[in-house]
């Protein structure tokens, strides 16, 4: 009995406890079941507007002649005397003396001319004067003689020759003369001196082997060279393909002249053939007065022949066109737009126009009102449901 009692207090600890556990087991609390919520996915529109938006076609390009000459003298002979911007770098006008070459040779070819020319004159006179006679003579006879004699016995032949023996001798005159004016070359147009190769004392040779006087390069006008994406050709105005006035241009060279500096150019002429490497069109752009030499430019920079600028071409503008940034299409070729309803409608679109990561859409591709979706979605399907930002708040 005494041990039973010693037992009892834990026998009753250990029943308490028993009860409280089966308890708190049996009523243990438990989480209501929720119904289960669709999460759609969360994205951001734009709504674009149209509007008029100018097309630009950016290119690169060399500076080269548009009108150059090796001016090699008509006659042969020594220098003997140089004109005063006769040197590389010199500008010369039109007309402008470059050379002297020693005219004595043709000097004495004049004076041989002028005495050929006197005698073939005092032989026609000569002979006109035995015309009038033989004419007396033939009139006196009274013969009737058949054509051919009649013109032996009037001299016609001897009449003739000699015409043309004073014919002859003023065209070596004439030629002489030339001769002797050409021993002062002057400037076909003008230019400016890239290559001198005269010097006093030295022989100018007047035929093909011979060395030519100098390089010129024409000031009037230069022209830059480009190469053109042949895709954007028709929205350029070439003069002769499909306008009568080029498209006006704006000519930059950022490291020579700084930013916002321009020179003002035109499409002149459509080349023939595309570049072999990458099968680019090659326009030809007319810059006036590159060297500023007329008064009215005289604070424009110049423009040197090699230069490598930029060209900025304005295309045809876009009527009521759309923009958005190229990287929000899909595959090149398609919009995520947001349907009233709030699904995705994949829509299929064909740009106009790719310009600086932008692309322009006629308005007529999209729907009135329509909403572009800019986000990104993992798994688009046409029709799936979405949610925006605004709806959710």
């Amino acid at each position: 009995m005494k041990n039973l009692l010693k037992l009892l207090p834990a026998l009753l600890i250990i029943l308490v406890a028993g009860a409280v556990s089966a308890y708190w087991l049996s009523h243990k609390p438990r989480a209501e079941r929720a119904p289960v919520k669709a999460v759609l996915p969360l994205v951001d529109v734009l709504q674009p507007k149209a509007a008029d938006f100018q097309t630009t076609i950016e290119v690169m390009g060399n500076v080269i002649a548009s009108q150059s000459v090796n001016l090699t003298p008509r006659i042969s002979g020594m220098v003997i005397g140089i004109g005063a911007n006769f040197i590389e770098g010199g500008l010369l006008k039109e007309g402008e003396q470059l050379v002297e070459l020693d005219p004595t040779d043709f000097l004495l070819a004049i004076k041989q001319s002028e005495n050929d020319l006197a005698k073939a004159r005092y032989n026609l006179q000569v002979e006109q004067g035995q015309q009038a006679i033989v004419r007396r003579e033939f009139q006196l006879l009274g013969q009737d003689l058949k054509a051919q004699e009649q013109d032996l016995v009037l001299r016609k032949p001897h009449l003739q020759a000699a015409q043309a023996a004073v014919a002859a001798a003023e065209a070596s005159l004439k030629q002489a003369h030339l001769n002797l004016e050409r021993t002062k070359p002057v400037a076909p147009f003008n230019a400016i001196i890239t290559t001198r190769n005269a010097n006093l004392g030295a022989w100018m040779s007047a035929f093909s082997t011979g060395t030519p006087l100098a390089k010129l390069v024409g000031t009037d006008t230069f022209w830059v060279n480009v190469s053109v994406p042949v895709d954007k050709l028709r929205w350029i105005k070439i003069p002769g393909i499909n306008s009568q006035q080029g498209s006006p241009v704006k000519i930059s060279y950022e490291t020579g002249w700084g930013k916002d500096v321009y020179r003002d150019g035109v499409v002149k002429r459509l080349q023939a053939e595309l570049e072999p490497e990458g099968r680019m069109a090659k326009l030809i752009i007319e810059i006036d007065d590159p060297l500023v030499l007329k008064a009215a430019n005289k604070k424009l920079p110049p423009l040197m022949l090699g230069t490598y600028v930029r060209v900025d071409i304005p295309g045809t503008v876009l009527k009521d066109a759309i923009e958005l940034p190229d990287a929000i299409v899909h595959d090149g070729q398609y919009l995520w737009l947001l349907t009233p309803e709030q699904t995705l409608d994949i829509h299929p679109i064909q740009p106009l126009w790719h310009d600086h990561g932008n692309i322009y859409l006629s308005k007529a591709q999209l729907p009135e009102g329509a909403k572009v979706i800019i986000s990104d979605l993992s798994a688009p399907v046409q029709g799936m449901a979405l949610r925006t930002a605004a709806a959710h708040d």
